[in-house]
């Protein structure tokens, strides 16, 4: 993204961040349905949005580009053979909860994929002689599409660019694709039980109104929020909360099927809110932010209501939430919710 990063190549490097001037760090998109894929006698027929992609038999060299899918493959029962280094990743190359798993579950790492300028790196990818070339978070071109599927089917985004879908649906997408759609609901059910849990633990939740958005870029005028479909609302929703009653307003201001808008500080005080999380570039970004002389004046920002992540890790975790990352971050989500609720807020 050329002001977010879901309309950019997902850094195969650490280009992704670079755009947190304008709403940055991807999210759902549209309405996160998912085309649903089909079974033939040829094999697993997957459309998607550069027509549909046959496999014929249950792979097993999966190469596992951009974000999330790495996570759902390895989840599924499949090491991938090799994946990109993407923003969230630690100096080792690799997302710290994928490290972990794959690093317990099979004990190695996949190959880390040299970031190319312009597009896959297909040489390196045509030498780990993949036999499934998965990118659902992407926005590849037709072309890079066709050269990818020289070497091997390729499963590219299934709605649009950068249009992950749910978290639910990749994953159901990224199970069918490798004949494991019976433990893909077994993950799906254990993660769902997993948010149900901390949400019955905290009643307090309930009925608390909160916003998802970005901190302020200095000289900036207008506070990035987020829509009712990015995963980070709809998760924050399924713990308990309830969205801004100022919802219907963001989405009437977003233009075209962006996921994000901006409020203009000057109607910030008209945004009710008891809560207010975000995530931010640095640490001075989100101390810029919440001293901001108009922000901090705002309801949740004067009570201590907030979170703000800075961490790339946990930023990412829970920006592109798979059933790996939400084991890993909401713990630590919900337990600076709890605290902000409390005027007790997190600047991490």
């Amino acid at each position: 993204m050329s002001s977010a990063p879901a309309r950019r190549k997902l850094r195969r490097g650490l280009a992704l961040v670079a755009a947190a001037v304008a709403l940055t760090l991807a999210g759902c998109s549209a309405d996160g349905s998912e085309a649903p894929p089909t079974a033939s006698g040829d094999g697993v027929v997957i459309e998607h949005g550069l027509g549909e992609t046959v496999i014929p038999e249950k792979p097993t060299r999966v190469v596992a580009l951009g974000w999330m899918t790495p996570d759902i493959v390895a989840a599924l029962g499949t090491n991938p053979i090799g994946i990109e280094e993407v923003w969230g990743a630690g100096e080792s190359g690799y997302q710290p909860w994928f490290e972990d798993f794959v690093t317990e579950e099979y004990g190695e790492t996949p190959e880390l994929i040299p970031f190319a300028e312009n597009g896959p790196n297909y040489e390196a990818i045509k030498a780990l002689n993949p036999d499934l070339i998965l990118s659902l978070y992407s926005g590849l071109s037709d072309i890079e599409y066709n050269r990818l599927s020289e070497i091997a089917p390729t499963v590219p985004f299934i709605e649009g660019p950068w249009n992950p879908g749910t978290w639910e649906g990749m994953t159901r997408t990224v199970g069918k694709a490798l004949s494991a759609d019976a433990k893909a609901e077994e993950l799906i059910a254990e993660t769902e039980a997993q948010i149900t849990s901390l949400a019955a633990a905290h009643p307090e939740f309930e009925d608390k109104s909160f916003v998802w958005g970005l901190t302020l870029n200095e000289g900036g005028t207008d506070l990035g929020v987020y829509l009712e479909y990015d995963p980070r609302v709809r998760i924050t929703e399924a713990l308990g909360f309830n969205s801004t009653s100022a919802m219907d307003s963001f989405l009437a201001s977003a233009e075209g099927d962006n996921w994000y808008t901006g409020v203009s500080l000057e109607k910030l005080y008209d945004v009710e809110a008891d809560l207010f999380a975000a995530w931010g570039g640095s640490v001075e970004e989100g101390k810029y932010t919440v001293e901001n002389k108009v922000v901090s004046r705002w309801n949740p920002i004067a009570n201590g209501a907030y979170v703000i992540y800075t961490d790339t890790a946990e930023a990412s975790a829970i920006s592109a939430p798979t059933v790996l990352s939400l084991k890993y971050i909401l713990p630590t989500y919900v337990d600076n919710l709890a605290a902000a609720l409390q005027g007790d807020p997190t600047i991490s």
